[in-house]
């Protein structure tokens, strides 16, 4: 193993025993991704600040429960996405059953220009009713199945491709109402 893996396994060590300058280092290598994912979720500043602060707390006190270093990216984005998770159903963001509802299945209506502004993208997706912004972050940039975003979010498989699919035509609407008034 390298110096930086060892070194990392060192961290972890004295993040267990407790040791507060470990965890500092342990937070700022993992902090900044973990709001990235925290912030796309909530869309609220102050309660991902929040979620973050708590997620980190139940790592350190967990960090006893990580079988390999190198899962420890992948878990504590677990924790994180599982604490908005929490306070999303606490704050009963409703999620719309629209079984009825038809979206053209044209590839127009649901594609975005890979092009585009990363920016834009990233304003208009802010933009989006809690509900179908939370399963869009969750399907597309955290690469969840439909199932397990159902299974989260106490929702049905077909309420999570629906929103999905709502998110989708929202934002595309979005993005083509700013190229047009830009």
């Amino acid at each position: 193993m390298n110096d930086t893996g060892s070194n990392m396994d060192s961290i972890l060590e004295k993040c267990i025993e407790g040791d507060i300058k470990a965890q500092f280092i342990l937070y700022k290598n993992y902090s900044r991704a973990m709001y990235n994912i925290a912030i796309r979720i909530l869309n609220n500043r102050m309660d991902t600040e929040d979620i973050l602060q708590e997620s980190f707390i139940t790592a350190f006190s967990r960090l006893g429960e990580l079988k390999s270093e190198k899962a420890l990216g992948s878990w504590l984005k677990r924790i994180v996405i599982n604490n908005c998770i929490s306070f999303i159903r606490k704050q009963k963001i409703s999620f719309e059953e629209i079984e009825d509802y038809r979206f053209e299945d044209s590839d127009n209506g649901n594609n975005i220009d890979e092009e585009m502004d990363p920016t834009l993208v990233h304003k208009a997706i802010k933009e989006l009713p809690d509900g179908c912004r939370t399963v869009l972050v969750l399907y597309a940039l955290e690469d969840y199945k439909h199932r397990e975003i159902a299974g989260m979010l106490d929702i049905s498989e077909s309420t999570s491709k629906t929103q999905y699919r709502r998110a989708l035509k929202l934002l595309n609407e979005k993005l083509k109402h700013r190229i047009y008034v830009n």
